[in-house]
């Protein structure tokens, strides 16, 4: 590993957005682990529910980088010339990943009524957002059943609200990632009948985006960034997915920056995997782009080219080097 750069000086301040969620595990465990400040950044973790509206707040500079689901917005303020880009996947799906998925109503399952996605038929599901990622996940999963999305009734829910809704029988299924479906199986509401690594391995869950501004005026202290967010990445893969050792100190770290406070929560949430090389591959981002056309989120069609920037990662692994 070549000897690493001098920090910046004077320290340059990063402004992140913070969901507190398990998708944020690099940034929490580069911070914990000084290699924010090694690069000679402060970075300051604004709530999400400071600035909701974050795409537009990178937009303006309010904030420099975001996190969340690769939605219609980033494609449409790239329609619109606005250049706010796709920097890293902070969650790629993987094969065995639980963390999050579709639960069906514990009396649905208990009576028989429920037994494979084709008994979607009727059912109100509950997603987070209209016509997004979930959106196309449900599309994925009844079609096995040999349904349409025409087949089925759905309602917008935040996760929280979506265990009160089983309880009270207002919804059949929903998509929940944990640790709402950890905490639904635990109550005996619902359990889940698809997780994600079963219905859409190789799709970035949730992405990292930079703001232009940002970008354009701290070009060196972005690609710093994604070094840093790189190194803690890489320490949840030797821990977590390679089991090389530091599991509980990851924990740890996570119980410090979100609200889960019980370790056993953890047990589904780990499966959720890293890519400890940044490969950012466009195909999936395509696949997400021409669903959006579809179903009209997306008013034209962008290049992938135009949301996804690979040059932050590229930096990261040519200081890093790969991992095999």
């Amino acid at each position: 590993e070549p000897a690493a750069p001098a920090p910046l000086s004077p320290p340059v301040r990063v402004r992140a957005m913070d969901a507190r969620t398990i998708a944020h595990r690099g940034v929490y465990i580069a911070l914990e682990r000084g290699y924010f400040a090694e690069e000679g950044l402060e970075v300051e973790l604004v709530p999400t529910s400071a600035n909701p509206d974050t795409i537009a707040a990178l937009v303006t500079g309010e904030l420099d980088f975001s996190s969340g689901g690769p939605e219609p917005i980033i494609f449409n303020a790239a329609a619109r010339g606005v250049g706010v880009k796709i920097v890293a996947y902070n969650v790629q799906i993987g094969t065995g990943d639980l963390s999050s998925g579709f639960l069906v109503r514990k009396d649905l399952l208990d009576s028989g009524r429920y037994q494979g996605p084709q008994d979607f038929r009727g059912f109100t599901v509950a997603l987070p957002a209209n016509g997004g990622l979930q959106h196309m996940f449900l599309e994925r999963l009844v079609g096995r059943g040999g349904l349409t999305l025409a087949d089925v009734q759905t309602v917008v829910l935040p996760f929280p609200e979506t265990l009160p809704a089983f309880a009270n029988g207002a919804i059949d299924a929903a998509f929940v990632a944990d640790p709402f479906a950890s905490i639904a199986e635990a109550q005996g509401v619902a359990a889940q009948v698809a997780p994600m690594g079963d219905l859409y391995p190789g799709m970035p869950g949730n992405v990292l985006t930079i703001s232009p501004v940002f970008a354009a005026r701290e070009p060196e202290a972005a690609r710093r960034y994604i070094t840093a967010h790189l190194r803690g990445q890489r320490d949840y893969y030797r821990a977590i997915q390679r089991d090389e050792g530091g599991r509980d100190e990851i924990i740890q770290i996570l119980m410090k920056y979100t609200p889960i406070q019980d370790p056993r929560l953890y047990t589904r949430l780990l499966t959720s995997p890293v890519d400890p090389n940044m490969t950012l591959d466009p195909r999936p981002l395509e696949e997400i782009r021409d669903y959006y056309l579809k179903f009209g989120t997306l008013q034209q069609r962008v290049e992938v080219s135009q949301v996804l920037d690979r040059s932050y990662a590229d930096y990261a692994l040519q200081r890093l080097g790969r991992l095999p």
